[in-house]
């Protein structure tokens, strides 16, 4: 989804609607103008009126918005190009009326277009450069907001004030972009790095008159030089490992893929022998199966077996798997975690001869340390990961936000990610490797899709 679903109920309520788009410099206002005009624009239909920048410079940034807004569309505003051509129309000292008959002017060029929309960027700007001339500033807004509705025709206003101001109360609609900060919920180990501070990009509809808003924050990317919003991912659950996933090779000989193409990319897949965390945090939820049910199921068309203690919640039955011979479930039991441990690396040993190759084991850290607790758990786990060593295991620790495991698996860790929520939806980011906020999307039941949050 490019741009939320009430902005475009916004501009089909009828012509002649008012936008106002706040936010600090950088926060991607531009960049969602002229999304909005490629969601609701007819080709070559859109005004853009820069005190920024020319029609070149424009297109060699945004190429992909020639289609809606031409040359002869976009208007050099500039300060000394904007006075130019004020003391034109005037024949002399710019007034007031002078200003007013500038933008009648423009509302002319697109009037006898279908749905036109004008982007004034930046108004501020605007109305700096014409301020000794208009005096009444909030008067002369009004005029504009008036011009347009009578004529039909569309405004965005963009603005780098993110303080309220009176055209907030004009205007019809009313959207803030941000860019923010967000600090994880950090463990002991990384309380004082910042390994956990990440930043990300979100729009709020603050006012959207007559639109019912039914959701008031997205998180949002200017990824590849487009704007585009996230929907809040639905928990569906689909826990089934096998099934109609699609296979993806291993990334090279001594790396098993992760199942998410991105993910590959971003870790070059997970190595033989390798410890890799994923640390789920609050508010995810069950959602986060998706990403153990891609893992499990591409290691099994990949021809590896799997051991799966579930964390807890995660539910799975052996009708559920759809190579139940080389997929075991075990749930750690008993009061002896050595006796248990034992019995685990006899199953170990035995899928691993029926598959012939390493296998890929998935544990989840909460569950044995709720079973065993902490103190016992670290006891056996030096074991484990030596085991994992000689026999080139691929391994994935699952642990969640606030439990003490989380102080071991970071010292062990060859790779750990984290995910969490946000406005919704999920996101993704890298300690080891370091990497920016994904954003987490399903495609087509069982596809996961990051997207960087830039």
């Amino acid at each position: 989804m490019r741009i939320p679903a009430e902005i475009h109920r916004f501009f089909d309520i009828g012509e002649g609607q008012t936008l106002l788009i706040k936010g600090l410099p950088g926060t991607g206002k531009t960049t969602l103008a002229f999304e909005i005009l490629n969601e609701m624009c007819e080709k070559r239909n859109g005004m853009y009126i820069s005190t920024r920048v020319d029609p070149d410079r424009l297109y060699r940034t945004f190429p992909w918005i020639k289609e809606i807004v031409p040359p002869r569309n976009v208007v050099n505003a500039t300060q000394s190009k904007l006075l130019q051509t004020l003391r034109d129309i005037s024949g002399g000292i710019p007034t007031y009326d002078t200003v007013l008959d500038f933008f009648r002017v423009l509302f002319e060029d697109v009037e006898d277009m279908e749905s036109p929309i004008i982007v004034f960027d930046s108004w501020d700007a605007l109305m700096n450069y014409v301020s000794p001339m208009i005096k009444e500033r909030q008067s002369f807004e009004q005029n504009i907001c008036e011009f347009a509705r009578d004529m039909g025709i569309h405004i965005i206003f963009v603005s780098e004030s993110a303080d309220l101001m009176p055209l907030d109360y004009i205007v019809d609609g009313v959207v803030y972009m941000e860019h923010f900060r967000i600090a994880g919920t950090p463990s002991s180990a990384l309380r004082d790095s910042g390994m956990r501070t990440r930043y990300a990009r979100e729009i709020r509809l603050e006012k959207l008159r007559g639109v019912e808003i039914l959701q008031r924050a997205f998180t949002a990317t200017l990824h590849g030089g487009r704007f585009q919003c996230f929907t809040p991912c639905v928990e569906e659950v689909d826990v089934r490992i096998g099934g109609d996933h699609i296979r993806i090779p291993d990334p090279t000989e001594d790396c098993a893929s992760t199942g998410i193409p991105q993910l590959d990319e971003i870790t070059g897949g997970l190595k033989y022998g390798s410890c890799n965390v994923l640390e789920i945090n609050h508010g995810v939820g069950k959602r986060y199966y998706h990403i153990l049910t891609a893992l499990a199921s591409n290691a099994l068309k990949n021809g590896r077996a799997v051991c799966i203690i579930p964390s807890i919640g995660y539910q799975l039955s052996p009708r559920d798997i759809f190579v139940p011979t080389n997929v075991r479930v075990v749930q750690p039991q008993g009061d002896d975690i050595v006796s248990w441990g034992k019995e685990l690396l006899g199953i170990w040993d035995e899928l691993r001869d029926r598959s012939g190759r390493p296998i890929l084991n998935i544990i989840g850290m909460d569950a044995m340390e709720f079973a065993f607790g902490y103190r016992q758990l670290l006891n056996i786990a030096n074991r484990l990961i030596n085991q994992w060593k000689e026999t080139n295991d691929i391994n994935l620790l699952v642990v969640k936000t606030g439990q003490e495991s989380i102080n071991m698996a970071i010292h062990v860790a060859d790779t750990y990610f984290v995910v969490n929520e946000l406005n919704g939806g999920l996101c993704m980011y890298g300690v080891i490797p370091r990497t920016e906020l994904y954003n987490m999307s399903f495609e087509g039941g069982s596809r996961i899709c990051l997207t960087p949050i830039v």
